[in-house]
């Protein structure tokens, strides 16, 4: 796969999930230390950085510019998984990723089903509490 993105100009990204490849702050540890393509790297999601206890500061640390991909995504139920809807304070989060100088996307995300007026609202509220975060 690895050689597929190399020859398309293409990346691939994994992400952290509990009991799969990338389940701990560890397992970060050892995928960065391992991999040497600049092609591979991780999609974080800090939900289930979360749901183990651990910090998604520390994620983002440890990811550093193998980092191509974050779920701004928070471990709460419904709605309140977005950026600004739940009690996460996403702002360290965003300074941390300024650190790093993550040069991707920050993306609101959420499962769940919502119909499509409340989850526009919900998304337009995680995009404006993003940007201010941003702009501080």
């Amino acid at each position: 796969m690895v050689e597929l993105a190399e020859k398309h100009r293409s990346y691939l990204a994994i992400e952290n999930h509990g009991t799969a490849l990338l389940d701990s702050l560890d397992s970060f540890k050892a995928f960065t230390d391992l991999n040497t393509s600049p092609r591979l790297g991780i999609a974080l999601a800090p939900y289930h950085v979360q749901a183990i206890g651990a910090s998604v500061e520390e994620a983002i640390r440890i990811a550093g510019r193998q980092l191509f991909f974050f779920y701004a995504w928070q471990q709460r139920d419904g709605l309140g998984q977005l950026p600004g809807h739940g009690p996460t304070d996403f702002a360290p989060w965003l300074k941390t990723l300024r650190a790093i100088e993550y040069r991707w996307f920050v993306n609101p995300f959420m499962h769940g089903h919502v119909e499509p007026d409340a989850m526009a609202a919900a998304l337009a509220k995680s995009r404006d509490y993003l940007k201010k975060l941003a702009e501080a």
